[in-house]
């Protein structure tokens, strides 16, 4: 991983930076993790007391320094993805991740550190998780920008996403280190970043498919306008799409049939200048209907210049006994008279 390591010249350097930067020169030399703490003090001209007085071990001032390390990348990284929109941003951090060496330091001090980052996954992983956790949160937060603005999937749980994301990416660096050996060419950040792509949903463009309307939505399920011994009814087929865990027509929909049959029935006692909404609705269930189709039979109890009421029945296909029975309201109102679909039976 291209983290930055500079501890800057000009900023007080405290006795722990001293060991800090000693560590770093150690690894750019060397590209191992293997030196001592004897070592670090040598070179670093302090005593072992001192160390010890900031370090408990070796490994602790490894740790501060991968803390140091990635506190200081991300925060670069964030300020790069300031303005940006979320696909620029996300292939700007794979990008950085990515970075190879600039210098054979740089890549000696990478290598050590990828393997450090092994060791720490391996016996310290809630130390090493919490070293990763600025970047999760960096991903995290361009994941979340993505899907407000319409350009990944609504349904991404954002905080595996992101840690499923940072993880291939962070191993494939790993990896990289075997060069062509596995696949002919070494992982790229393009192509880890197509990967990112697919797993999110990335679509080129913000979603503008047009939703479907209520009258298709209703198609969609095989709700239409017919006939039951020559009265007008709204019928619906029972499909597997249609039926609750008993394998019968499930009651919300019934429910949305028989208003959709009374409102469809209503049209045509309107005068012009008025529609109709539902006031209340009340249905009584009384059997179950699981094969054929439902047909809701809409019969008028009263129709005023403010309100109808009516009768709607539900049958099963060739039954004429009852499945459900309901009572509905509609209030009049002001409006555009919508025109029915009875004259389409």
């Amino acid at each position: 991983m291209a983290l930055m390591t500079d501890l800057s010249e000009d900023a007080e350097v405290t006795r722990g930076d001293r060991f800090i930067k000693t560590a770093v020169a150690i690894l750019g030399e060397t590209g191992r993790t293997d030196f001592t703490v004897q070592e670090v003090v040598a070179r670093s001209k302090t005593s072992l007391r001192a160390f010890y007085q900031h370090f408990s071990s070796k490994d602790e001032l490894l740790l501060d320094l991968l803390d140091r390390t990635m506190l200081q990348s991300v925060q670069a990284w964030r300020a790069e993805t300031t303005g940006l929109d979320s696909t620029s941003a996300l292939k700007l951090v794979i990008d950085r991740v990515c970075r190879q060496p600039e210098s054979t330091t740089q890549d000696s001090l990478n290598r050590a550190l990828s393997l450090y980052n092994q060791h720490l996954a391996e016996t310290r992983p809630r130390e090493y998780a919490r070293v990763l956790s600025p970047l999760h949160q960096l991903i995290r937060d361009v994941i979340g920008q993505g899907i407000t603005e319409g350009i990944f999937n609504p349904g991404l749980d954002v905080g595996a996403t992101a840690a499923i994301i940072l993880q291939t990416v962070v191993n494939a660096q790993r990896l990289h280190w075997l060069g062509s050996e596995l696949n002919g060419t070494p992982i790229d950040a393009g192509q880890l970043y197509d990967f990112a792509s697919s797993a999110l949903g990335i679509r080129d463009e913000p979603d503008q498919t047009a939703k479907p309307t209520l009258a298709e939505l209703f198609a969609q399920i095989g709700m239409r306008p017919g006939t039951r011994d020559g009265e007008f009814a709204m019928t619906m087929p029972v499909s597997p799409h249609v039926v609750n865990t008993s394998g019968a027509l499930q009651g919300g929909l019934i429910a949305t049939l028989i208003d959709v049959a009374g409102g469809q029935y209503g049209l045509d006692f309107l005068t012009p200048g008025t529609t109709m909404t539902t006031a209340d609705l009340f249905v009584r269930y009384l059997r179950p209907i699981r094969q054929g189709s439902a047909y809701a039979v809409p019969r008028m109890l009263r129709s005023g210049r403010r309100a109808m009421v009516m009768q709607i029945d539900i049958y099963g296909d060739g039954d004429d006994e009852l499945a459900a029975t309901a009572t509905v309201n509609f209030a009049v109102i002001n409006g555009e008279t919508p025109k029915g679909v009875r004259a389409a039976t």
